[in-house]
């Protein structure tokens, strides 16, 4: 074997052995990250019992003395969730670098990445995911300031209408009390409900249930952290004099037919199936919350089969299966589609 084809076959060791530590990565980072939500909520629960009365409801009186403590409490979730990105992101670019260094091959090559162009490239994908603007025109910064308006609406929103509508239903209940009158299910409901524990329990809902802040707190913990080891591998991959390009692989978790089944089994450049010449024509990622990934493709590795196989796009969508398409292009576009 050449001194190319043994620091070739292990650059591509090393990028399975990358890929294995980003899935570790991911979901130890994931894992903190609900662990984080969840004791805040769980503090918060406790701040709103001991504003709790004698009755254990939560006075009018009290209310903007317990969401400024709920408040302190956000943000100290919010300076948490911060450092776990920021460590993240650090860690998924030096694991894109790995792969193109001696360090991360075991092998001495000229081909690969110096400590110094490593930690470059590293810190540029790192400036990049920052800068970077979706097709919504946000950026990073501009997300991470919705998660924290998120979970400060939603949750002082539902200690307001817990708290005020639990004192409307008090007074309610005791002037029919005063009448002789039974207190009826609903205001009954409306006044468990403003009790600390009632509150506590809301609050929790709102911070970590389906659809919460936590939730969204994940969606972008997972899709920035990606994005930072991806940019960075490719960009270091991509110098080697060797490279011809980066597939696009579904991760062995993909769950259902979307948009990188097409990405993945698409050869438009001839190739082979998957294989983007440049950063420019990769589409990786293909969305948010992406579990694909890439992997360099060396020249002596692109086939004559490969090159005859190039196709365009409609080709390389008529190749897939009636549950890709539907993945791929919706139920409607792709009844259409295959009416044609």
């Amino acid at each position: 074997m050449s001194d190319d084809a043994k620091v070739q076959a292990a650059v591509k060791r090393a990028t399975l052995h990358a890929q294995r530590a980003m899935n570790k990565l991911d979901a130890e980072t994931l894992k903190e990250l609900q662990q984080l939500y969840q004791q805040a909520a769980a503090d918060l629960g406790q701040r709103i019992a001991a504003a709790g009365g004698g009755d254990g409801n939560v006075a009018l009186t009290q209310l903007q003395d317990v969401l400024a403590q709920i408040n302190d409490r956000l943000r100290a979730l919010s300076a948490a969730r911060d450092a776990l990105l920021n460590n993240g992101l650090e860690n998924a670019a030096r694991f894109g670098t790995l792969p193109l260094t001696t360090a991360g091959t075991g092998v001495q090559s000229k081909a690969l990445l110096s400590s110094a162009a490593a930690m470059r490239v590293s810190e540029e994908s790192l400036r990049f995911v920052h800068a970077f603007v979706a097709a919504d025109g946000l950026q990073l910064s501009d997300r991470i300031w919705r998660l924290d308006r998120h979970a400060r609406d939603t949750v002082t929103n539902a200690i307001e209408m817990a708290v005020i509508q639990g004192h409307g239903a008090v007074q309610a209940a005791r002037e029919l009390l005063m009448r002789g009158q039974s207190v009826p299910g609903e205001l009954a409901d409306k006044m468990n409900a403003a009790s600390s524990a009632g509150i506590s329990k809301a609050v929790s809902g709102a911070l970590t249930g389906s659809g919460s802040p936590m939730d969204n707190a994940m969606r972008l913990m997972r899709t920035e952290i990606n994005r930072a080891h991806g940019e960075a591998y490719i960009a270091g991959v991509l110098d080697h004099p060797h490279a011809a390009g980066v597939r696009f692989l579904l991760s062995p978790a993909h769950p259902e037919p979307d948009i990188c089944d097409l990405h993945a089994t698409a050869n438009l450049y001839g190739l082979g199936p998957g294989v983007y010449p440049d950063r420019e024509t990769c589409p990786w990622p293909a969305h948010p919350n992406t579990l694909s990934y890439v992997e360099v493709v060396f020249k002596d590795e692109i086939t004559d089969a490969d090159r005859a196989g190039k196709e365009t796009p409609l080709e390389a969508l008529a190749r897939l299966t009636p549950e890709q398409r539907k993945g791929v292009l919706g139920v409607k576009k792709a009844e259409a589609f295959e009416k044609k």
